[in-house]
C-alpha cells in the first residue's frame, strides 16, 4: 500500500503529460504583395510592410515584398511610407502556402481631395510557356554493322 501511495504522489508531481505547458510547433506561411501609389499606380520603393509588430519587410524598387514565417491564421498586413497614409489588408495565412496580399495602395498626404485615385492595375496572369515537343534521337548504328554508302548503287543482279 505504501508503494502505491508513493507511486501516485510521484505521478501527481510529474503531471499527466497532457498538461505539461509545452507549446507545440507553430505552423507558418508566406505573404507577398506590392505597394503602389493609389493616384498613379506607380511602385513605392522602400515602403515598410509589416505583419503584426514583429515581422517586417521593405518593398523593393518594383514595390514588391515577401514576408516569410508568418503564423497561420487571420493576419493584418500594413504598408507605410513617408508622405503617404497607411494601408492595411486582411488575409488568411495557410500552412506552407504563399498568400498574396495583393496591392497595398497608399494615398499621398498632399493629394487634393478632388483628385480621384486610379483603380488598381489588373493582377498579372501567368502566361503558359510553350514546351517543345520531344523527338527521339535517331537510332545509332550498332558497332560493326555495315552502313550503306549514299553513293552505292543497287547491284544489277539483285531481284
Amino acid at each position: 500500500m505504501r508503494i502505491a501511495v508513493l507511486g501516485f504522489i510521484l505521478l501527481f508531481a510529474l503531471g499527466d503529460g497532457c498538461s505539461s505547458g509545452v507549446v507545440g510547433v507553430q505552423e507558418y506561411g508566406t505573404v507577398t504583395g506590392r505597394v503602389l501609389d493609389a493616384t498613379t499606380n506607380t511602385p513605392i520603393p522602400n515602403a515598410i510592410v509589416s505583419v503584426g509588430s514583429l515581422l517586417t519587410a521593405t518593398a523593393d524598387a518594383a514595390g514588391a515584398f515577401t514576408i516569410e514565417h508568418v503564423p497561420v491564421g487571420d493576419q493584418d498586413v500594413t504598408a507605410r511610407a513617408p508622405g503617404f497614409t497607411d494601408a492595411t489588408a486582411e488575409i488568411e495565412v495557410r500552412k506552407d502556402r504563399t498568400i498574396s496580399a495583393g496591392y497595398l495602395r497608399l494615398v499621398s498626404v498632399t493629394k487634393p481631395d478632388d483628385q480621384p485615385t486610379l483603380p488598381p492595375p489588373p493582377n498579372p496572369t501567368p502566361t503558359p510557356q510553350a514546351v517543345p515537343a520531344w523527338t527521339p534521337p535517331p537510332p545509332s548504328p550498332s558497332p560493326g554493322a555495315a552502313t550503306p554508302s549514299p553513293l552505292a548503287s543497287p547491284s544489277p543482279n539483285a531481284t
